[in-house]
């Protein structure tokens, strides 16, 4: 959720690092803070108004339990608010344990040790685990918008817990869990990080789904699906991906529809997470909590106390709502049937005046731009491959990269390929001649592009000076061109590689001059 990295950065270890930096008073009072700011009911409402109707909720296991048979309020303190909202706005809570007591994988996000799940080694934790889910159960059992209870996230299984004690165990919470509640699905995750269902099979429970999720793959790949599909109508069981996410707009599309052309259900991972570009809501990365980051990844000295808690506040008020910028591109691709084939505008441009390079069209690759890697098709292996190499502002195949120039947008697309194009849906206000001028930077002379506007080129092909470095920005005229006033496209084409390109800009020069105006003798009195 952080960007931490570095590190074992499990829930248990960020906080004792934090508790390094501020003390333990200043550390509760961040979280207490964090939590009331992280989801609020404008977040809720803005996510029912997208369309959505459930939402996936993980949870530590401690804000239940502090020990064996000791129970506490302050998840139900936490989550009643956020169903309060959630049924206000037509929309289910699920209920996800995502750390399980001496955690369900080796993984930091499950919270354990990194040495051991230990909630398959030793059986006290399997113990409280069940008890925890009849305590939450009990508390919830008449709620109508709690969707259902994911019992673990993510298990991984240590070598002596068999996948046939799995289903027992699995077994022994939903008993626990009927015992109390009848009313609310039981979603079971596989083994290997939910996508392994031996032994799982037939279902126990008259009210469960099985949940897989899904990161990796070629978006056009679609073979995979049928090992699920096909369970789940032998068994008469539904589906749902608990989690899928954490890639580009373009691969979302793809398997959004192909979840919802076989009538599986989903939850993108996630809805905010600091510095990424793949969630709902991008959050813009804070310059006090990145020297913290920093200092915990070894690439930065200790903060100073001071600096540390104004850092910690900085991340509790990025992740406000109203600190917040909507993915529309991602939006887009859950929502707009014309992702694939229509492209539409990201912002509004009105000439004359400046086309941010990085404000291209929304729509997939292909439809809106072209690029050459515009997802990750190897996600969690050696050949995995960002697919915005700058990893900042868009979720596209596009390479965009922030800048420090004062001059113009923020940002520009850089790391250019051949072939690669951009393409925006642009206003003209005027009929007339106008001046076109691209600011550009290179390290080389010789790159090459050209400007299309309703497909035909503006001036002649441009070839892109060196500017003295990839951050050395120049202005450097196209052409002067003759617009008709309303509506058209404009696309910028990569001819030979590399520069970087950060804004286009179209001065107007005035209406073309009619005939009389030039000679003063129209209609011709001697024709």
């Amino acid at each position: 959720m952080w960007n931490t990295s570095g590190f074992y950065g499990s829930t248990t270890e960020i906080e004792n690092q934090i508790i390094s930096l501020v003390g333990d008073s200043a550390t509760n009072a961040f979280y207490q803070n964090y939590y009331s700011t992280y989801i609020t009911e404008e977040d809720i409402v803005q996510l029912s108004e997208w369309g959505f109707n459930s939402l996936r909720v993980p949870f530590h296991y401690k804000f239940f339990s502090t020990d064996t048979n000791t129970f506490i309020n302050d998840g139900f303190d936490i989550i009643d608010p956020v169903l309060e909202w959630c049924s206000n706005n037509g929309i289910y809570l699920i209920l996800d344990m995502h750390c399980a007591p001496g955690g369900q994988n080796r993984n930091d996000f499950s919270d354990g040790n990194g040495d051991e799940a230990g909630l398959w080694v030793h059986k006290y934790n399997r113990d409280w685990t069940v008890a925890i889910w009849k305590y939450i159960a009990d508390y919830y059992s008449e709620s109508q918008w709690i969707g259902g209870y994911d019992l673990l996230n993510e298990p991984v299984l240590e070598a002596d817990f068999t996948s046939l004690d799995f289903r027992e165990y699995y077994i022994e919470i939903v008993d626990s869990i009927r015992s109390v509640d009848q009313n609310h699905i039981i979603f079971i995750e596989g083994n290997w990080y939910a996508n392994d269902f031996a032994n799982l099979t037939p279902p126990f429970d008259d009210n469960m789904s099985y949940s897989f999720h899904h990161y990796i793959g070629p978006s056009t790949q679609t073979a995979w699906v049928s090992q699920y599909t096909n369970m789940s109508a032998a068994y008469n069981v539904p589906l749902w991906v608990g989690e899928v996410g954490e890639n580009s707009n373009h691969w979302a599309y793809h398997k959004i529809k192909l979840f919802e052309d076989n009538n599986i259900g989903w939850s993108w991972w996630n809805f905010k997470h600091n510095g990424s570009i793949s969630t709902l809501m991008g959050i813009e990365p804070p310059e006090d909590f990145t020297s913290i980051l920093k200092h915990w990844s070894n690439l930065g000295p200790k903060p100073s106390v001071e600096k540390a808690q104004s850092g910690l506040q900085q991340l509790a008020e990025a992740y406000k709502f109203e600190n917040c910028v909507p993915n529309a591109g991602l939006l887009a691709a859950f929502n707009d049937p014309d992702f694939s084939s229509t492209s539409k505008p990201f912002t509004e441009h009105r000439l004359p005046g400046m086309v941010s390079a990085t404000d291209f069209d929304i729509g997939m690759n292909g439809v809106a731009y072209q690029d050459e890697i515009f997802e990750d098709a190897n996600k969690f292996s050696g050949d995995s491959k960002a697919w915005n190499s700058g990893w900042t502002y868009r979720n596209d195949g596009v390479d965009i990269l922030k800048t420090s120039d004062n001059v113009g947008s923020e940002y520009a697309i850089g790391w250019t390929m051949d072939n690669e194009w951009t393409k925006y849906t642009v206003h003209a206000d005027s009929t007339g001649m106008y001046k076109i001028s691209i600011r550009i930077a290179s390290n080389v002379y010789g790159g090459e592009l050209e400007l299309l506007y309703d497909n035909s080129r503006i001036g002649e092909i441009v070839t892109v000076p060196n500017t003295g470095g990839w951050r050395s920005w120049q202005d450097v005229t196209v052409a002067e061109h003759y617009i008709e006033q309303g509506k058209s496209t404009l696309q910028l084409n990569v001819i030979d590689e590399e520069f970087n390109i950060k804004d286009i800009h179209f001065t107007f020069l005035g209406k073309p001059q009619t005939e009389d105006e030039n000679y003063g003798n129209y209609p011709n009195p001697f024709a």
